[in-house]
């Protein structure tokens, strides 16, 4: 039997109700002696873990008298809040504009103002940048936090914490805002070498110094809270000289990006105007599929997005346009050779294509 009891109250009327606070507190054990030994050593981590949860509980009341001292009311209203636990920095306000064969993230300050409710002061110390790498969401499970990779990290200088690196290889002589959004990018970071018509997830966290005095490691912000998906390509061009075109072509049977059935399969088209009719046809002049594209066009009506971006919000490049080689009249298309032309809306012009599909 066991007999958990609770002080501080001398006397209980009938009626009267008093609130226990109980911590379930674990560790495990410190260093390779038998645990029958049960040594003060051993007890290390679980004795930090206890004066965790009593911090924990203390919240405000930092030395644990019971009242608030000066400097101690964060929050201002007068009494104690407790249940305080050590929190990492706000996430930064992300946005990822897709390019061709490239990518570039953009990135607010608000991180470097948060306060630690802890110890009361700002302790930010620097970004994190995270992607996925090509081909993560053909997996069943599409663990986006274990598919992530660190690509770069930029850290306050001036202390002994990570690299020294400062901001300034990132940071923007003013900063870019963008139509429709009031929010002051004074980050900017380019990632090259990215694969046009595959999906990729970045996101950027903020990390804070950590508290040694306590045993505290550096607290990171969660990279799903910030992450952007997007796909890179063409931007919309304009231009009547440029030509317009299709990848893979040949298409043989699947793309490396395709999924187990015909409605998970796509070919982009790439080059195209900001507002333009896509019209497909067979050698023999059938019309096979009308495409009509905008440079908010993202793919969502297609099979392959529903299935492996799901929440539809990946963000295309603005000239590329995805098609599920799935006719007008809900038809696989077969082996062939095909013929296209994109009309721009803006101002008629008609280019003109075409492309091989080998099953």
């Amino acid at each position: 039997s066991m007999l958990i009891t609770t002080g501080l109250k001398n006397e209980l009327a009938p009626g009267d109700l008093v609130n226990v606070t109980y911590a379930i507190v674990a560790a495990k054990k410190t260093g390779t002696d038998l645990p029958s030994l049960d040594t003060e050593f051993q007890k290390k981590d679980f004795y930090i873990n206890a004066g965790w949860a009593l911090r924990a509980y203390n919240g405000e009341d930092k030395n644990g008298n019971g009242i608030l001292d000066p400097g101690e009311d964060l929050d201002g209203d007068g009494e104690i809040t407790r249940f305080i636990l050590p929190a990492p920095p706000a996430t930064p306000k992300v946005k990822v504009v897709p390019q061709n064969q490239s990518v570039v993230i953009y990135w607010d300050k608000r991180s470097e103002e948060s306060i630690d409710p802890i110890s009361a002061i700002k302790d930010f110390e620097g970004y994190r940048l995270y992607r996925t790498n090509p081909g993560y969401d053909l997996t069943e499970s599409q663990d986006i936090n274990a598919s992530f990779v660190e690509i770069a990290e930029f850290d306050s200088i001036g202390n002994d914490l990570g690299f020294n690196t400062g901001f300034d290889y990132v940071e923007l002589d003013e900063p870019m805002i963008f139509e429709g959004d009031d929010t002051e990018y004074w980050y900017k970071f380019e990632v090259e070498d990215q694969l046009n018509g595959w999906q990729y997830i970045y996101s950027v966290t903020a990390f804070d110094q950590g508290d040694p005095q306590n045993n505290l490691s550096s607290l990171e912000s969660g990279p799903l809270a910030s992450m952007q998906k997007v796909i890179p390509g063409t931007p919309p061009v304009e231009d009547e000289d440029v030509k317009i075109g299709v990848y893979p072509n040949p298409y043989y049977g699947s793309a490396y990006w395709d999924g187990n059935s015909e409605r998970l399969r796509k070919i982009n088209f790439f080059n195209l105007p900001a507002e333009c009719e896509i019209v497909i046809y067979t050698l023999s002049g059938d019309i096979v599929k009308k495409i009509y594209h905008n440079q908010q066009s993202n793919g969502s009506d297609l099979r392959w997005f529903e299935t492996f971006s799901k929440d539809g919000k990946q963000q295309m490049s603005g000239g590329e346009h995805s098609w599920d080689l799935i006719t007008d009249n809900d038809q696989a298309i077969a082996t062939g050779l095909y013929l296209f032309t994109v009309k721009n809306l803006n101002g008629g012009n008609i280019k003109r294509g075409k492309f091989l599909v080998i099953k």
